[in-house]
C-alpha cells in the first residue's frame, strides 16, 4: 500500500511538472503569396503561457511541408530552430527565418509546430500560393541576308528559361509566323519562313535552356526583299504566357539589281589657294553586268559658303562603264580643285550617269563634305619664368616662352595671352582685381619662330601665407588656342 502511494505521488509530481510547459502561437507572418525563387523572411510569435521558462532545451520551432505540387521543392519550407533565449512565463518571443520560395508554382500547405521533444506545445497551419514568374529568351540563327531560291542548312534555335519559376508540363512548340513581307510576295514565299517545331520544355528549370535543330532545310523564296518573322514559344497550342516570348527576326532576301561602289581618293580638309586632286575608283560590285550605254560621273554642289563659285567643284567626267562585268573597276580623275579663301563646308554629290541621266544602280551616288578651313598659326606656351616665392608690394618680371608651330605668320594684333587665377590655400582667398587677371599683347611671329612675351606682376598684400595657381591661355581672334599653362606661386606676409 505504501509503495503504491509513493508511485502515485511521484507520477503526479512528474505530470504536474511537465504540464507547466505551455505555449501559444499568437502571430504568424507568412506571406500568402510568394514569387518563385524569391527570398522571404518569415516570423512566428509565441507566448509562454505556462509557469516554466522555455529555452533551447525544451522549445523548438519546426516548420514542415504538408502538401503541394512538388514534394522536393516543398522541402524548401522545412526549418528547425531552437529558442536561443530564455522565455519566461508570460513573455513573448519571435522566431525569424528566411527561405527561398520553390521554383514550382502552385499551392503549398505547411505546418508550424512548437515542439518539446516529440510533444507538441502549439501548432498552426498555413497555405502559400507560389506564383510563376515565367520569362523566355529565344534565339534562332536565321541569316540576315539571303540569296533567293537557295537551299540553306537547317536552322537551329535555343530557348532559355530566364524567369524564376520552373516551367509547367505540357506540349511545347517553337513557332514562326511572317508578319510582314515585300509587296508581291506570294503565299509560298511567306511559307518559306514559317515553321512549327516540337521542343521539349516541360519542367525547364530557371536558367536552363533547350537547343533545337529544325527538321527541314531552309529554302529561300523567289521574291526578294525583307521578311519579318515573329518567333514564339507555344504551350498546348497557345502562346506561352511568359515575358519576352516574342522574337522578331528580319530576313533580307537579296533583290538582284545592278550595283556600283564608288571609292574616293580625296582630301576632305582643304586650305584656301592650294591645289587638291579629286580621284575615284568606280567598281561593278553587283552580280549583274551593267547595261550598255555612255557612262559619266557628275559632281553637283549641294551646299557651299555664301558667294563661293560652285563651278570650282561642279564637273562631269566620262568613263568606260558600258557593259562592265561584275568585279571590274575604272579609275576616274576630276580636274584639280583650288578652294577659294571662303571658309566653310562644301557638300558635293557625285552621281553616276548613263546616257546623260542618273544610272539605275544601287549605291550609284556618293556624298562628300569638304571643309575649307583658314590656315592658322599654331601658338603654344612653353616655359613660364616668374619668381614663385613673393612678398607683398614687390614687382616681379614675368616671361612666357611662345612658339608658332604653324605654317603661317601670327600677327601681334590677332592674339593675346590672358591670365586667370585659382586660389589653392586658403581656398576662399580672392586676389584684388587687376593683379593677376591680366592680358599680355601678342607680337608678330613667323612660322616656326619662338619668342618671349614679357610682363610684370605686383604681389598683393596678404594676411597669411597664400598659394595661388596662375593659368595662362592664348586667344587667337577671340578663340582659345593651344593648351593651358599653369604656374604656382606663394605670397608670404
Amino acid at each position: 500500500m505504501k509503495r503504491l502511494l509513493l508511485t502515485l505521488l511521484l507520477l503526479g509530481a512528474y505530470t504536474g511538472a511537465w504540464s507547466q510547459l505551455k505555449a501559444d502561437i499568437i502571430a504568424v507572418d507568412v506571406p500568402s503569396e510568394m514569387n518563385a525563387s524569391s527570398n522571404y523572411q518569415l516570423d512566428l510569435t509565441l507566448k509562454n503561457t505556462g509557469t516554466e521558462t522555455l529555452n533551447r532545451n525544451n522549445c523548438t520551432l519546426m516548420v514542415s511541408y504538408v502538401s503541394g505540387p512538388d514534394a522536393e521543392e516543398g522541402k524548401k519550407f522545412f526549418m528547425e530552430k531552437d529558442a536561443y533565449v530564455s522565455i519566461y512565463s508570460g513573455k513573448e518571443y519571435i522566431f525569424k527565418w528566411t527561405m527561398e520560395a520553390p521554383i514550382v508554382p502552385g499551392v503549398y500547405k505547411i505546418s508550424m509546430a512548437l515542439m518539446n521533444g516529440s510533444s507538441t506545445l502549439a501548432k498552426k497551419d498555413a497555405t502559400v500560393m507560389v506564383e510563376g514568374d515565367y520569362a523566355t529568351e529565344i534565339t534562332v540563327n536565321l541569316p540576315g541576308f539571303l540569296e533567293p531560291e537557295k537551299e540553306y542548312a537547317k536552322l537551329t534555335g535555343v530557348v532559355k528559361n530566364t524567369g524564376k519559376a520552373q516551367w509547367p508540363v505540357g506540349t511545347y512548340q517553337l513557332k514562326g509566323e511572317v508578319t510582314s513581307s515585300p509587296s508581291g510576295a506570294s503565299k509560298e514565299d511567306k511559307e518559306a519562313f514559317e515553321f512549327e517545331e516540337d521542343i521539349e520544355l516541360s519542367n525547364l528549370a530557371p536558367g536552363a535552356y533547350q537547343a533545337i535543330t529544325f527538321e527541314e532545310k531552309l529554302e529561300t523564296p523567289t521574291q526578294g526583299g525583307t521578311y519579318t518573322i515573329e518567333v514564339s514559344v507555344q504551350l498546348d497550342g497557345s502562346p506561352f504566357d511568359a515575358r519576352n516570348n516574342t522574337l522578331r527576326l528580319d530576313a533580307g532576301v537579296q533583290v538582284e539589281e545592278q550595283e556600283a561602289q564608288i571609292t574616293e581618293k580625296v582630301t576632305r580638309k582643304m586650305h584656301p589657294e592650294k591645289e587638291y586632286a579629286i580621284d575615284f575608283t568606280i567598281e561593278n560590285s553587283g552580280k549583274l553586268k551593267w547595261d550598255k550605254g555612255k557612262y559619266a560621273i557628275k559632281a553637283k554642289v549641294d551646299r557651299a559658303p555664301s558667294g563661293m563659285d560652285k563651278g570650282i567643284f561642279e564637273k562631269t567626267v566620262n568613263f568606260e562603264g558600258s557593259e562592265m562585268e561584275e568585279g571590274d573597276a575604272k579609275s576616274v580623275s576630276f580636274p584639280e580643285v583650288t578652294p577659294p579663301n571662303t571658309p566653310g563646308t562644301v557638300q558635293v554629290t557625285y552621281e553616276i550617269l548613263k546616257d546623260g541621266k542618273p544610272a539605275d544602280l544601287e549605291k550609284g551616288s556618293l556624298k562628300i563634305n569638304y571643309e575649307i578651313v583658314e590656315l592658322l598659326p599654331e601658338l603654344n606656351i612653353g616655359r613660364v619664368t616668374l619668381e614663385d616665392d613673393m612678398v607683398p608690394g614687390k614687382n616681379y618680371k614675368l616671361k612666357l616662352d611662345i612658339k608658332n608651330y604653324g605654317e603661317v605668320m601670327a600677327l601681334g594684333d590677332d592674339w593675346e595671352i590672358k591670365c586667370k587665377t585659382r586660389s589653392l590655400k586658403p581656398s576662399n582667398y580672392k586676389p584684388p582685381r587687376g593683379v593677376f587677371d591680366i592680358s599680355l599683347d601678342g607680337i608678330d611671329m613667323k612660322a616656326g619662330e619662338s619668342k618671349y612675351v614679357d610682363g610684370s606682376i605686383k604681389a598683393p598684400k596678404v594676411d597669411k601665407e597664400t598659394s595661388i595657381r596662375l593659368q595662362f591661355d592664348i586667344y587667337y581672334k577671340g578663340d582659345r588656342m593651344g593648351s593651358t599653362k599653369t604656374f604656382d606661386i606663394k605670397i608670404k606676409p
